[in-house]
C-alpha cells in the first residue's frame, strides 16, 4: 500500500469501499487497500492510470514513444514503483498494472 492517505475521486472507489465494508461485516477482516486508478478516452486518446503519479516522482517511458502517441510511463518514488500512465497502449498496461499491484502488496 502506500505511506499516506490517499483521496481518490473516482466512482469506482466508492463501489469498492462498499464493497469492501460489506465482506467485513460479514466477518473477512481484510483491509482495503485498492490500487488507486482512472481512465480517460479523449476523442481518438485513450488514457489510464493506476498509482499515485506524484509530479516529485522520478518517471521512465518503459514502452513507446511519447512522439509516436503510445506509450507507457512508470512513476518511481525513492525508488519504489509508484504509478504507471498508459497513453493509447491498453492491452500493455494490464501487464504493469499487475505489476504495480505486486509491488504496492509487498
Amino acid at each position: 500500500g502506500f505511506s499516506a492517505r490517499v483521496r481518490v475521486e473516482h466512482r469506482m472507489n466508492a463501489t469498492e469501499q462498499g464493497m469492501a465494508a460489506a465482506r467485513n461485516l460479514l466477518g473477512a477482516q481484510v483491509p482495503f487497500t485498492p490500487v488507486p486508478y482512472f481512465w480517460t478516452d479523449q476523442y481518438d486518446t485513450k488514457i489510464a492510470a493506476f498509482g499515485l503519479l506524484s509530479p516529485d516522482a522520478d518517471i521512465t517511458i518503459t514502452q513507446g514513444d511519447p512522439a509516436t502517441g503510445k506509450f507507457i510511463a512508470r512513476y518511481e518514488h525513492d525508488g519504489r514503483f509508484v504509478g504507471v500512465l498508459g497513453w493509447n497502449m491498453p492491452r500493455e498496461l494490464t501487464k504493469e498494472r499487475k505489476a504495480l499491484a505486486t509491488a504496492l502488496a509487498g
